[in-house]
């Protein structure tokens, strides 16, 4: 399969994976709305949408290319791997107050993404992660912790009832990726090539 058709799989797999968790958090009714005062204009809401694609992008560097891609050629692939998850986890503890669940929500985010990247490389991980982002901004959700409300201001304000992390600290969020994982899983050989170093894009 062309290499744009997995991009294009990986931004449609992490939007609709955020969709599903949207559903789950309504049908449980543990969502309140609040409609925006004054709408965004196309501008601002096409603006807005298109940062989350440098920001994907910023973050699957950092955590997948360099701690797994790099790290792992004196590490090994687990230990990399590991960091990896450790250290997505902790960059973002500034955006809210993580309880049990966001904590593990985000490191099984981190290892959702750190297989696409080890079988598909950094820009599909990045799309996938886009996807997410994107589909969560558009929702009116506060994108991994209430304190980035602020920044990035959404079309309409969903907020989750008791958790300032917002989606990320639920458990609906922990069913989705949990199932994503799994998915990843068994349907693709967990093997990694030695050559890994060499099959980051």
């Amino acid at each position: 399969m062309p290499i744009e058709s997995i991009i294009a799989l990986g931004l449609g797999a992490g939007f609709f994976s955020f969709v599903a968790v949207s559903l789950i958090l309504t049908r449980v009714d543990a969502v309140t709305i609040h409609l925006r005062p004054q709408p965004l204009s196309p501008a601002r809401f096409c603006g807005t949408a298109f940062v989350f694609l440098p920001m994907a992008l910023f973050e699957e560097f950092i955590f997948r290319w360099v701690m797994i891609g790099q790290l792992e050629r004196w590490l090994g692939i687990i230990p990399a791997f590991l960091l990896s998850m450790l250290a997505f986890v902790v960059v973002h503890r500034p955006n809210g107050r993580l309880s049990f669940v966001a904590v593990l929500n985000l490191a099984v985010v981190g290892a959702v993404l750190g297989f696409v990247f080890l079988h598909w490389g950094l820009w599909v991980a990045t799309a996938a992660h886009a996807g997410w982002n994107v589909a969560e901004w558009g929702l009116g959700y506060a994108v991994s912790g209430e304190k980035t409300r602020q920044f990035l201001p959404a079309p309409i304000t969903r907020t989750v009832r008791g958790e300032p992390f917002g989606p990320e600290g639920h458990w609906a969020t922990t069913a989705v990726l949990l199932a994503v994982l799994v998915v990843l899983i068994v349907t693709h050989s967990p093997h990694v090539s030695p050559s890994l170093s060499k099959r980051f894009l």
